[in-house]
């Protein structure tokens, strides 16, 4: 007897479903005729193609995130866009797809048991790579010791307008790989596909005592390392899947002042700036990407229409009833209570400016609820300006 679950991952096209949910192809990496996709992933702040879906019979599929390590089905994708349990998503795609779910006790019975064993497999999977990706990820940090605060990355944050005299140095979170490798997409032999090697700067992503990865950013000691084709080497997260979203780079030590922004750069200018005017009391945390930043959305506030990036433009709302996993709080919520004042860096420099402006207002709305004051601010005041506050920082006005 082919189960619910069977029909829903060989009847439905995951392709159309990710299209959907507003996921664009990168014509240039997608491979049409072998069934073989690329786009910015949807599921957290991609600046490259790194979510690849392979579904070479027009239904079916299966995907996998190279930057942030989401993969799996249909159903896996259901789940990530809009939240809810396996069995909700089966439903959903079911009723969408037109495929028959009614079934006898007896075989209901059986099919939950099945679904309920490849569940408890696909958890001891998912807990065996999130593992692997943490050990990767420590051992990274852990070589990255050896070489500290080296001058090129001194330099380097010097030249992104960073005050590091008025930080008192490089922050202890941040450290220095002289020969990193960035891999991007597959080859042809569906290996991981190394795009560039060089110095990078790795910044530890968690909190005190309980590290969920690294972030790395390749650098040079006048800025972001390129590509032949001019474009950046894309910054890449690696560690415990599942805990490191909303996870952040904690660039000083908590007080109940907190600045917080996207990037670790924009977000340590601001930093730099106010301890350059003695406001040593306030504090700051890097979210490493909006949506981590803002949380879930409330769906019935998506749109209408589509933003310059060409995906749908999401919610400004915070959708409080899945905030399960609210993506970045805090870290003071836990060692002060209640946050006394928190700013929000907005994004001015993101593809397409209200994506970015509905982003950092939801973020001010489910972060209204735990601290005595919030404000968000963008460079400029414009959120289409281009710039971020390191910008601003580099041409001397913060």
């Amino acid at each position: 007897m082919t189960t619910l679950s069977q029909k829903v991952k060989a009847e439905v096209s995951l392709r159309a479903l990710a299209e959907r949910f507003g996921v664009s192809w990168d014509q240039g990496k997608s491979r049409p005729a072998r069934g073989d996709y690329w786009a910015s992933c949807p599921f957290h702040g991609d600046a490259t193609s790194s979510f690849d879906l392979v579904e070479p019979n027009g239904r079916g599929g299966f995907f996998k995130c190279f930057g942030c390590e989401a993969k799996g089905t249909a159903v896996d994708f259901h789940i990530a866009a809009y939240g809810g349990t396996p069995r909700d998503a089966l439903k959903a795609l079911a009723d969408g797809a037109g495929i028959e779910r009614e079934e006898s006790p007896e075989v209901r019975a059986a099919r939950q048991a099945r679904l309920d064993a490849d569940l408890a497999r696909n958890a001891a999977a998912a807990a065996a790579e999130a593992r692997r990706n943490l050990a990767r990820a420590r051992a990274v940090w852990l070589s990255a010791r050896a070489f500290g605060a080296s001058p090129i990355l001194s330099q380097y944050l010097r030249a992104r307008g960073i005050d590091l005299d008025a930080l008192g140095g490089v922050p202890p979170v941040l450290r220095f790989a002289p020969d990193l490798p960035c891999y991007d997409g597959q080859d042809a032999q569906g290996r991981r596909r190394l795009i560039w090697r060089g110095p990078a700067m790795v910044a530890a992503i968690g909190t005190a005592g309980d590290f969920r990865g690294v972030h790395r950013t390749w650098i040079t000691p006048t800025g972001r390392a390129r590509l032949e084709s001019g474009a950046k080497v894309p910054k890449q997260w690696l560690g415990e899947t599942g805990r490191v979203f909303g996870s952040p780079v904690r660039l000083s030590p908590v007080t109940d002042c907190v600045i917080v922004g996207e990037g670790i750069e924009t977000t340590l200018a601001v930093l730099a700036a106010m301890w350059r005017k003695g406001r040593r009391h306030w504090s700051a945390e890097a979210a490493l990407s909006l949506g981590a930043l803002a949380g879930p959305a409330d769906p019935a506030g998506v749109g209408p229409g589509l933003g310059a990036n060409g995906k749908p433009l999401p919610s400004a709302i915070p959708d409080f009833d899945v905030l399960k996993n609210p993506g970045w709080m805090p870290a003071g919520l836990l060692n002060v209570g209640r946050v006394r004042r928190l700013l929000i860096l907005g994004e001015g420099s993101a593809k397409c400016a209200a994506t970015a402006e509905r982003h950092g207002r939801r973020a001010q709305a489910k972060l209204l609820t735990t601290a005595e004051r919030v404000k968000l601010v963008v460079p400029r005041r414009d959120w289409g300006s281009g710039l971020d506050y390191a910008d601003l920082a580099e041409m001397g006005e913060i």
